[in-house]
């Protein structure tokens, strides 16, 4: 039997040395020249989209994908053709962070998807934010850096290794794959079989799964004795969170609609804010959770006349924090001279950290940006 074309493409993108593919300099730091912008014939600028299109163009199937830089347009096509899912499947495209990255799905189980990708980092590096290469990665399904994936139909007619109960093109929901798995010609993936969740997450500041401490875990217990479903507990409530709370609090998701395994809060037994809210009323820990900045899009969005929703987040921040001249009209998604003329007085009020103010955003000046909008740097 013929390789499927789902494993083909798999083989091709497992095939791709993990390394660093883009030039530097000095003025710019990382460049975005790599030999996948040619080949798709856009060089020099944010490559993770064009990545996946070249690995399907690779093998002949860029015919079923949309040539798109954009991962806002790969979403919007996904969603336009019937082809978007919560549920990861080899080769199907991630949307990362509401659109900032894309990566190809290499592999999954009940709580990871395995990704792989261009224009990222290698796991661990710290480089201001910037892509340089081409590297494998590991993310939490339940993440909320997990939009939704772009799952195409391939040609042949075979479904690729799924997560999804209800795959449109036909699969079988596995509870795992790993590359290279089974034999092209055997079924893909492996029958899912029921496990017990033990993964964390963190809501308002406190720590709630498998293996949490505190007596707002016993608060969590307590509740739902509360409201019936303490089925699973030997005796009763305790400040350990331990696979007994997880059944519970299974139970008690499904009391309210939740199914299935899916990237955002299911009926896993793992709490989200909006059934612990249910569930307790109020969400206890912080009031206000900590305040992070977002991740540099990278210096090319921020260059005159560029239009985009970072530029207008840029624009919002330095009117905020009253640098330069006073907008007329603004601010907006392009990037004019007046902007530019507003990062250089920020540049040149924080000179002894950001350097000679050229006007160019990069890193440090997108970060002192936002902290000085939020309060978090003085003036």
């Amino acid at each position: 039997m013929a390789t499927p074309d789902w494993k083909r493409l798999l083989d091709h993108v497992m095939a791709v040395p993990e390394k660093i593919y883009e030039g530097w300099n000095s003025a710019e730091g990382w460049d975005n020249h790599t030999q996948w912008g040619v080949e798709y014939g856009w060089d020099g600028v944010a490559w993770c989209a064009i990545f996946d299109w070249d690995m399907y163009h690779d093998i002949g199937l860029d015919p079923i994908v949309p040539k798109t830089a954009s991962v806002a347009g790969m979403t919007a096509w996904a969603k336009q053709h019937g082809q978007w899912s919560a549920y990861p499947s080899v080769g199907a495209w991630v949307n990362f962070g509401n659109g900032a990255h894309t990566e190809l799905v290499i592999g999954f189980d009940a709580v990871n998807v395995y990704t792989k990708g261009g224009n990222s980092l290698k796991t661990g590096a710290v480089d201001n934010g910037q892509g340089n290469g081409v590297w494998s990665h590991t993310n939490l399904r339940k993440s909320s850096r997990v939009v939704g994936y772009f799952a195409p139909r391939f040609p042949d007619g075979v479904c690729p290794p799924t997560a999804d109960p209800q795959d449109p093109r036909g699969g079988t929901a596995a509870g795992s794959y790993t590359w290279p798995g089974p034999d092209a010609t055997a079924d893909p993936g492996t029958p899912a079989t029921p496990t017990v969740a033990r993964y964390q997450v963190v809501i308002n500041g406190l720590t709630y799964g498998y293996g949490a401490h505190g007596d707002h875990v016993t608060k969590v217990g307590n509740a739902l004795v509360a409201k019936g479903f303490g089925s699973h507990y030997t005796s009763g409530a305790s400040p350990d969170w331990s696979d007994a709370d997880t059944l519970n609090y299974s139970d008690y998701q499904v009391s309210l609609g939740y199914t299935g395994t899916a990237p955002h809060e299911d009926a896993d037994g793992v709490p989200g804010p909006t059934t612990l809210k249910q569930l307790l009323g109020y969400l206890p820990g912080s009031a206000t959770p900590a305040l992070v900045a977002p991740a540099f899009p990278g210096r090319d969005k921020f260059v005159l006349g560029a239009h985009n929703d970072y530029a207008l987040q840029l624009q919002q921040w330095l009117a905020k924090g009253g640098w330069g001249p006073a907008y007329q009209v603004g601010p907006s998604r392009t990037m004019t001279q007046v902007d530019l003329d507003k990062v250089k007085a920020l540049q040149r009020h924080y000179v002894s950290d950001l350097g000679p103010a050229d006007g160019k955003t990069g890193p440090k000046t997108w970060l002192y940006a936002w902290q000085v909008a939020v309060g978090l740097r003085k003036k």
